[in-house]
């Protein structure tokens, strides 16, 4: 096979050539990565109740991003993980990013509602008990000792790159299983 190589560094000979190239690296970048960043996108858009109009254009905001400054965020990567799973993470990141600021703008306009009540300690305590053993201490470890993402990754034993979406997934969890009544 001539194209044996790892995915880590595949994504890294990737990214090479997207940097030292032109317009034809761009072009081959976006058409081959672009459905990787738009599940990254609807995946944040169902977390945001994002509107479908805003789904392009937070996918676009990741490619702006991703080039901009000289390609800073590209620069980033560092073959620690697959191209794409560094990726998913990003677009994740910026799509977020891009439907918390939208919601916020958003928010004068909408009507008035009484927020849910917190859920209380207790009961947050019981419900994190139902959770497996790493989303329990990952969620710990980063808001009750304000750990960093590389403390957690070096407590957890999981790259770097992996917390946060393991912080992200275990707060889902628990959202679940708290209730829709609460945030």
């Amino acid at each position: 096979m001539a194209n044996a190589l790892p995915q880590n560094l595949e994504g890294l000979e990737v990214v090479r050539r997207l940097l030292s190239g032109g317009r034809d690296a761009w072009d081959r970048f976006a058409r081959e990565y672009r459905l990787v960043v738009l599940k990254a996108v609807h995946t944040a858009a169902r977390r945001f109740r994002a509107v479908e109009a805003d789904v392009e254009d937070a996918a676009n905001q990741v490619f702006v991003e991703l080039l901009q400054d000289g390609g800073r965020a590209l620069r980033a990567y560092r073959g620690d993980s697959a191209l794409t799973t560094w990726l998913t993470v990003v677009a994740y990141r910026v799509a977020a990013r891009e439907f918390a600021r939208r919601v916020r703008v958003r928010v004068p306009d909408a009507p008035r509602s009484v927020p849910p009540a917190p859920v209380p300690e207790e009961d947050l305590l019981q419900r994190m008990t139902e959770l497996p053993e790493m989303d329990r201490r990952a969620l710990v470890l980063f808001h009750v000792h304000e750990a960093s993402y590389r403390e957690i990754a070096g407590r957890l034993g999981i790259p770097l790159n992996q917390v946060g979406m393991v912080l992200l997934r275990a707060r889902e969890k628990l959202a679940r299983l708290v209730g829709p009544d609460h945030p």
